[in-house]
């Protein structure tokens, strides 16, 4: 199998040591059972990708695959979904009756999925080096001479206008040891 593709098993796996040890009002009842078969149906649906899988399904239907009751089916999804297991939407039609629901992989379900796929924020460090390997001993020197250059330039460049406006002591400190060229004298 490639590296991000996980297999049924595994998240099953996963699923019931995890269900019981984040959410320990799941660790020994019915819910588990429904939050198996929903994992199956979803992951039969999306083909695997159980990040954006969507499975319409009533409580009914499920509760009958199970051998649960409607009532006792919607008690263990609200369970599932207040503890972040699942998510579950279902439109109100206009005659007050619910729509079929639409079932998907809740909050600590996709954190799970994440942690099997080992999804994590790479740890940087405060100094962290480039990877580039040395320069060669001609490059280097080539480098440092263009920087000289530069900073060469930079120093016997005349401070712009602007700053000497902003700086008025800058200003008295650079004509300070000039000389007026009228006083010069021709030898």
């Amino acid at each position: 199998m490639g590296g991000t593709v996980l297999s049924l098993d595994n998240i099953l796996s996963a699923t019931f040591f995890f269900a019981g040890k984040w959410t320990p009002a799941l660790k020994r009842n019915q819910s588990r059972d429904l939050l198996r078969h929903l994992l199956c149906r979803l992951h039969g649906a999306s083909k695997g990708d159980l990040f954006h899988a969507r499975l319409r399904a009533s409580h009914a239907g499920l509760g009958a695959h199970l051998g649960f009751s409607r009532e006792w089916t919607c008690k263990l999804g609200q369970r599932l979904q207040d503890s972040g297991w699942i998510a579950y939407r279902a439109l109100r039609l206009p005659d007050g009756k619910f729509e079929v629901g639409v079932f998907s992989a809740g909050r600590q379900l996709k954190r799970l999925l994440c942690m099997l796929l080992g999804y994590r924020q790479p740890q940087r460090r405060v100094n962290e080096f480039s990877q580039s390997p040395p320069l060669l001993k001609t490059e280097r020197e080539k480098v440092l001479s263009f920087a000289r250059q530069k900073q060469l330039e930079l120093e016997r460049k005349p401070p712009s206008e602007e700053l000497l406006g902003r700086v008025p002591l800058l200003k008295v400190w650079l004509t300070r040891g000039s000389i007026d060229p009228s006083q010069m004298v021709a030898s």
